[in-house]
């Protein structure tokens, strides 16, 4: 029997991930355009010292991603209507979208990079693909190849859709759903696997995502405390966080 005594519910990973989303977004929306367009006209001294603070909100905001993808995969195992879910997330997508490009390439479109609501969307799709798969008559080895098939197929979607976190965050998704299962030794295995391909394929910064192994460690499976108003908040908070930091942005002209 696994020891509770300290425990984290699916709620208190999804209230790390805004928070550390929202850190990882002020320096990515504000400070680096902030930095990109003073370059030239400020001291050495003052770039240093903004790039070193920005340094360590991206390096905070690294741990979001891989619990979104996380709770996406128990979302998936659990959900009882698999269409509203990817409605939801498709809503949130198509929502966000204009702000997120606003935010962070300062213009009103830009089909060069799409927020990360596509990417799970698209995990979500690569998931739903891969239960398909699994229950076909067919033999083991020929399974093995429609899932690799179906994975490179959605990193490819990703790549070349401009999708946030590209190929990795198909593959991250892909190996948390294979490796997650009912036990702490599973549950860790799962999200420190997808954390290491973040690294290997996205960027040496998503080492900083190991840190989520504590609170996962204390994560039981458990939904925790659920309502609809705090399921609206969890989807709202994207597209509204992006929103008022993009206003910021316009009311301080960086």
């Amino acid at each position: 029997m696994e020891n509770k005594s300290f425990e984290i519910t699916g709620t208190g990973l999804k209230l790390i991930a805004v928070i550390t989303m929202f850190i990882d977004h002020i320096g990515a929306g504000l400070l680096e355009v902030w930095l990109t367009s003073n370059a030239s006209v400020i001291s050495q001294e003052l770039y240093g010292k903004v790039f070193l603070v920005d340094a360590v909100l991206r390096s905070i905001g690294r741990m979001a991603f891989p619990i979104y993808c996380y709770m996406l995969v128990e979302g998936f195992i659990h959900t009882r209507n698999l269409k509203k879910y990817a409605l939801r997330l498709l809503t949130i997508a198509v929502i966000s979208e204009v702000p997120f490009d606003y935010l962070f390439r300062r213009s009103f479109f830009d089909l060069n990079y799409n927020n990360v609501l596509w990417t799970l969307l698209l995990g979500l799709g690569v998931l739903y693909a891969y239960s398909l798969i699994d229950d076909l008559d067919i033999n083991v080895y020929a399974i093995y190849a429609c899932r690799i098939l179906v994975m490179f197929a959605g990193m490819g979607i990703a790549y070349f859709a401009h999708l946030d976190y590209k190929m990795a965050g198909v593959t991250c998704i892909s190996v948390m759903y294979y490796l997650n299962g009912p036990t702490k030794k599973q549950r860790l295995l799962s999200f420190g696997m997808g954390v290491l391909m973040l690294t290997l394929m996205s960027s040496v910064l998503e080492v900083f995502a190991f840190l989520m192994l504590i609170p996962v460690s204390c994560y039981y499976g458990k939904r925790g405390a659920d309502s609809v108003a705090l399921r609206r908040f969890f989807y709202l908070f994207y597209p509204a966080h992006i929103i008022l930091l993009g206003l910021v942005a316009f009311v301080l002209k960086i």
